[in-house]
């Protein structure tokens, strides 16, 4: 299981390569699960500033939030640009 560290840095430089739209891979019940913890990770890259322009497709408003989708319409940010080269920093030093 990844943690959100390492889920958000992916997602991160996933974003920075040029992906905009996060899906799940499919409509079972296990990939919205898996889905969820990407789009909370880019939530929160959002809400940190670590991201620009973010919209979220909500599934469903029963018990808690289900996102369905999630369209990033800005890019990494230069504090998402910070992060990741202190992600990098700090990897690059424990392999050494």
């Amino acid at each position: 299981m990844k943690t959100l560290g390492l889920i958000l840095e992916n997602i991160l430089e996933e974003i920075y390569t040029g992906k905009k739209l996060f899906t799940p891979e499919s409509g079972t019940h296990e990939a919205m699960e898996k889905f969820q913890k990407i789009a909370k990770a880019i939530s929160y890259a959002d809400s940190e500033g670590l991201l620009e322009q973010c919209q979220f497709g909500i599934a469903d408003f029963t018990d808690r939030l289900t996102f369905s989708r999630v369209m990033v319409t800005g890019g990494v940010t230069e504090k998402g640009h910070e992060f990741l080269r202190h992600r990098f920093s700090d990897s690059h030093q424990k392999v050494s």
